[in-house]
């Protein structure tokens, strides 16, 4: 799952991938989309009393969890996009497809759709250190984490700190007011605004440390821009640490930059600070890794045959520490494929049932700009399955747990409102929300209706993201729901 603000800070290098035109505070970070009002709704917790439709269709939740368990084992290495892991993993939902006895709709007769794609990753593991009389050195993934992509690269940097608030363009001026950065690591304490990291490369700084949330790995983009810095995102905890020679803290520091930026005239908010920081981001050199998607068709019979539902979530994951740190991505999303598997056997029941038929895609590289998604939409060429046949894209992704509540977003209204109808006949508890940082994007900016259809709380890109963390209930809920507006889309019901 992609952060809608992930892709934002890429915009002039990234012609090829989805920009989703919302600010980026600092690299990429995965998102959800934000509540809005539900498309139809969202009944509280369904209790005893509430007569509840039985499923129309039967999806096997038990199943569904033992195909999870196998795609997020961590002997799949977090299933990194072109990943000897990320291969098993495909290879055994292709298994899958076939014993359900879809269509193989991939190159040449097989279930896989291959395409290259630029790749990077890293190549030790970063270090943050305070020089010096004080010398302290941080824990990685704990106190901080690296940023990747566009002006954030490969590097090291050792120089004083200077704290600056993150803004840029008109805002620029106010936040930088008060300190050179010209050979300084820039303490960036926030509130960010997008292009703040262009600010402080131009003005000479040599490195960033962004206040965020250190845990996470967040996903790289393999373009950057010809000259890079390095880039780290570390805890409120350790900004404090490093501000603490000035007295003041983050939130003090943060409180400063929003005067100054509503009244010029209010004291500067930026400043140095003399404490000499040792920063390291070893990154392998961009390279080129054969990339694929798992393709698989139920065909229907009749006259709107050529016509299709497309069921499908992207498989990969954010793969292994140099370490050997695995991220398992159990949630995200080993359980939009497991879920999409058995979707796909249980439609197969209602085969003589189905007007449109149904394509089912476990896609590749979602973690690095949905590059899965293009290439399928841009290789796709036969119908049923090209993108001129699609009537709907219905796209599982974080949808192993957490939250009581599943969403569906609104790119499409018409398709959220058929999910929070099916979720309410089902008795479980519905609500809309906005667009999503996912595959669903490619397939909806080519006017494809389409939704995001997840779970109301998540876990993602964390090592914590295993296993155990997914349920049985939110699985045989989530999959419910699915093959129940699949089932409807294929009968021809709409949208």
């Amino acid at each position: 799952m992609i952060r809608t603000r992930e892709l934002a800070m890429f915009r002039a290098v990234l012609p090829l991938v989805l920009i989703l035109g919302a600010c980026a505070p600092f690299g990429r970070l995965p998102t959800l989309p934000s509540p809005t009002a539900s498309a139809s709704p969202a009944p509280a917790a369904t209790s005893t009393a509430i007569a509840v439709a039985p499923p129309a269709i039967a999806f096997d939740g038990v199943k569904a969890k033992q195909h999870l368990d196998y795609l997020a084992d961590p002997a799949r290495g977090g299933r990194f996009t072109g990943s000897p892991g990320f291969a098993d993993a495909a290879s055994y939902v292709a298994d899958r497809f076939k014993e359900i006895g879809l269509e193989p709709a991939g190159d040449g007769g097989t279930f896989f759709q291959r395409f290259p794609v630029q790749l990077v990753d890293l190549a030790a593991t970063p270090t943050l250190t305070r020089t010096g009389a004080n010398a302290k050195s941080w824990t990685h993934r704990v106190d901080f984490t690296e940023s990747v992509g566009g002006r954030a690269g490969n590097g090291s940097a050792e120089a004083l700190l200077a704290v600056v608030g993150g803004g840029s363009s008109a805002v620029a001026q106010d936040d930088f007011a008060g300190v050179d950065v010209r050979g300084r690591i820039a303490l960036v304490t926030g509130p960010t605004v997008q292009g703040y990291q262009e600010q402080i490369y131009s003005r000479g700084g040599v490195g960033a440390l962004v206040v965020g949330d250190s845990t996470l790995k967040y996903s790289y983009i393999a373009q950057f821009f010809a000259q890079t810095i390095p880039v780290l995102v570390i805890s409120e905890s350790v900004a404090n640490e490093l501000l603490a020679p000035s007295g003041k803290t983050v939130a003090q520091v943060r409180d400063l930059v929003r005067a100054h930026r509503a009244n010029p005239t209010a004291p500067q908010s930026a400043f140095p600070i003399d404490t000499p920081v040792q920063m390291k981001v070893p990154l392998t050199p961009v390279h080129e890794a054969q990339a694929l998607n798992v393709v698989g068709l139920l065909r229907a019979t009749g006259a709107d045959a050529a016509r299709a539902v497309m069921v499908g979530g992207h498989l990969d994951g954010v793969g292994t520490d140099p370490n050997g740190t695995v991220f398992a991505a159990a949630n995200d999303n080993a359980s939009g494929p497991s879920i999409a598997i058995e979707v796909a056997r249980a439609l197969a029941s209602h085969r003589s049932e189905l007007r449109r038929s149904v394509v089912f895609v476990a896609f590749s590289g979602e973690e690095e700009g949905y590059l899965g998604s293009e290439a399928y939409i841009a290789r796709m060429a036969a119908s049923p399955g090209r993108v001129e046949s699609l009537v709907a894209m219905l796209n599982l992704d974080v949808i192993g747990c957490c939250g009581d509540t599943l969403e569906a977003s609104g790119e499409s209204k018409v398709l959220q409102d058929r999910v929070g109808a099916a979720a309410q006949r089902l008795g479980v508890p519905f609500r809309g929300v906005g667009s999503g940082g996912s595959d669903q994007q490619s397939f909806s900016k080519r006017g494809v209706p389409a939704t995001l259809i997840l779970w109301s709380d998540y876990i993602l890109h964390v090592t914590t993201d295993t296993v155990d963390k997914v349920d049985l209930r939110h699985l045989q809920r989530a999959g419910d729901v699915v093959s129940q507006v699949a089932l409807e889309l294929a009968r021809g019901e709409g949208p």
